[in-house]
């Protein structure tokens, strides 16, 4: 049995919020044959990220909205923390549009990584587990020009 995987550790870098696509194959000797590569993301559930199993390979693409712990202090479009008891979210995608933000509290981690568990099925059901890695760069950039953009 010598099922591996490409890459084998790790997935390339990416920077917050930036979409990315990557691609984790499988192979065998010649004794064995792959039916099904998948993969799982462990922990935290990320909404942007999009598993796509295959029979040699699996994608996994997206963005990291909500990796870093930001958080956004809100009220209503023209209100204010004396007029209505303010909102706290965390990550960006839970912000919803249109409201007065007026506190941000970032997380400035430099980077933080993600854990994929790969499985490979081959010869009728037996399966091989891996574990592969993404980090991803907070620049402090992509939080910049969230804040940026939110208004327009």
């Amino acid at each position: 049995m010598a099922i591996t995987i490409n890459p084998d550790d790790e997935i390339p870098e990416v920077v917050r919020n930036q979409s990315f696509s990557a691609s984790v194959s499988a192979s065998a000797d010649d004794t064995e044959v792959i039916e099904q590569v998948t993969a799982t993301l462990q922990g935290t559930a990320e909404s942007g990220i999009i598993i796509t199993p295959g029979e040699t390979s699996v994608s996994i693409s997206g963005r990291y909205a909500d990796a870093f712990v930001d958080l956004f202090t809100f009220v209503e479009r023209g209100s204010s923390n004396l007029l209505e008891t303010p909102t706290t979210v965390r990550g960006v995608s839970k912000l919803p549009p249109d409201k007065d933000f007026f506190d941000l509290d970032q997380d400035t981690r430099g980077r933080i990584t993600r854990t994929y568990t790969i499985t490979v099925t081959y010869d009728g059901g037996t399966t091989e587990d891996f574990t592969i890695t993404h980090d991803i760069v907070n620049t402090l950039e992509a939080i910049r020009r969230f804040v940026a953009s939110y208004y327009d």
